[in-house]
């Protein structure tokens, strides 16, 4: 009996020690855990910070270049030339642009469940291209998503929680604004066992034709670095 007593006696002394041991270091893991959490924040404040500040930069060299360029339109004489460069600015998504089209609002979807909560269909990076390639396909002139005009290097993705468009994060509701002939804007994307006929069944899609939206321009600069146009060659 004293035997028995003596090992139980060993038994709870072994297992408090290495409970203790292991709060010891559950508490220091936290500790370093806490204190790297806190630098890494800390680094990634001062980095955005810096990118905020680089970005003021860059667009006050933007508007100064643009009033250059502006300056150098109205001195020039050449209607030919001018007329050019604004269909030229144009078809690169440079310039603001207005006329008849369609706005289309697309937001997550709350759907009831079987147990009484609700189910959230959240909008998709896919969703947003699809509606865009149908409303490209249809004829629109011009697109822009929450205010981003879309040109041809924008990029539409997921990014954690958001959806990164021209570098810039968005989350639902989208509004899509598009300028083209609005009857058949509205037709193509209303089409039966269509892109809206499909997205409608998993989130909350509304269209409206306007008989003028506004477009803004491509706010970003677009640089060439590897791609270069071909000269021809004389014959």
């Amino acid at each position: 009996m004293k035997k028995s007593n003596t090992g139980r006696f060993a038994l709870t002394l072994v297992s408090l020690i290495l409970g203790l041991m292991l709060a010891a270091q559950f508490k220091n893991v936290q500790r370093i855990g806490g204190n790297v959490s806190r630098q890494r924040t800390e680094e990634l404040t001062e980095y955005i910070k810096k990118l905020e500040f680089d970005n003021e930069g860059l667009s006050n060299r933007i508007q100064e270049f643009e009033g250059i360029i502006k300056d150098y339109e109205t001195a020039s004489q050449d209607e030919t030339l001018v007329n050019e460069l604004t269909k030229v600015k144009t078809q690169a998504g440079l310039l603001a642009m207005e006329g008849p089209g369609v706005v289309i609002t697309v937001d997550n979807l709350f759907i009831d469940s079987w147990d009484g909560g609700q189910v959230v269909q959240n909008v998709h990076y896919d969703d947003l291209l699809r509606l865009v390639n149908e409303l490209n396909a249809a004829g629109a002139e011009a697109l822009a998503i929450n205010n981003e005009r879309v040109i041809a290097t924008t990029e539409i993705r997921n990014a954690g929680d958001y959806i990164v468009i021209n570098t810039n994060r968005h989350n639902a509701p989208f509004t899509i604004t598009a300028i083209g002939n609005p009857e058949n804007l509205e037709a193509a994307l209303k089409l039966l066992g269509g892109v809206v006929d499909n997205l409608s069944q998993i989130l909350d899609i509304r269209i409206k034709t306007e008989a003028k939206v506004t477009i803004p321009k491509y706010e970003r600069t677009l640089n060439y670095k590897y791609a270069q146009p071909i000269q021809e060659k004389k014959s």
